[in-house]
């Protein structure tokens, strides 16, 4: 009679136990494929959320460029009507001899004050802030002087010397004003187009 050979209870049961957990749930292929897919996903959505944040950086970088551009243009141009406006004026202001002067013009600081209220008066150079606030003072202060408005109105040979040098002083302050404050503007203007054009270029190969 042919013997038949059965195996234990225990070896039938460890068979299947064999194959091991990865050729339970599909195999190393399988498991390395959910691995990729996973880093993959967090390293798009990294990127993704990294080139949002550059492209908003940009976009911050060029309005706020473009917010100073503005002001430092508006500043330069008020600038260049307040000095065209008192070169006039002191053209008619007599030395020695001519006509009384009664009608005194003021300064035209809407910008200067407006940019004073704002957080984007920072944004100007401190020397070009320094300078035109003297410069704004030093004017407000020589139009508004009572003694030299009566010596202008009253001409006499006495005051001849005070208008002489109220004449000069003006002047001088203009003068700075034409050849210091102007170039730096200008300078500080070219500056921030620059920066304009930089940041809107970079803006436009981002979309």
């Amino acid at each position: 009679m042919a013997r038949i050979e059965t195996g234990s209870f225990e070896e039938i049961v460890r068979q299947p136990k064999g194959k091991g957990f990865f050729s339970a749930i599909g195999g190393p292929e399988f498991v390395a494929a959910q691995i990729f897919t996973i880093l993959a996903t967090i390293l798009g959505v990294y990127l993704a959320g990294y080139v949002s944040f550059q492209r908003t950086l940009e976009y911050d970088r060029f309005v706020k460029a473009q917010q100073r551009s503005d002001l430092l243009t508006a500043m330069q141009e008020e600038l260049k009507q307040n000095i065209i406006r008192l070169q006039k004026f002191n053209e008619r202001l007599p030395a020695e001899v001519g006509t009384a002067v009664t009608e005194w013009p003021h300064l035209r600081l809407f910008v200067w004050q407006a940019a004073g209220r704002s957080s984007s008066a920072f944004d100007v150079p401190p020397q070009i802030l320094t300078d035109l606030q003297a410069l704004y003072e030093d004017l407000g202060e020589m139009l508004t002087n009572a003694e030299a408005r009566e010596n202008f109105r009253h001409l006499t040979s006495s005051n001849i010397y005070d208008r002489t040098k109220y004449k000069e002083r003006l002047t001088a302050q203009l003068k700075f004003a034409e050849t210091s404050i102007l170039p730096a503007l200008d300078k500080a203007i070219g500056s921030s187009d620059g920066l304009v054009k930089k940041y809107s270029t970079s803006e436009d190969a981002s979309r």
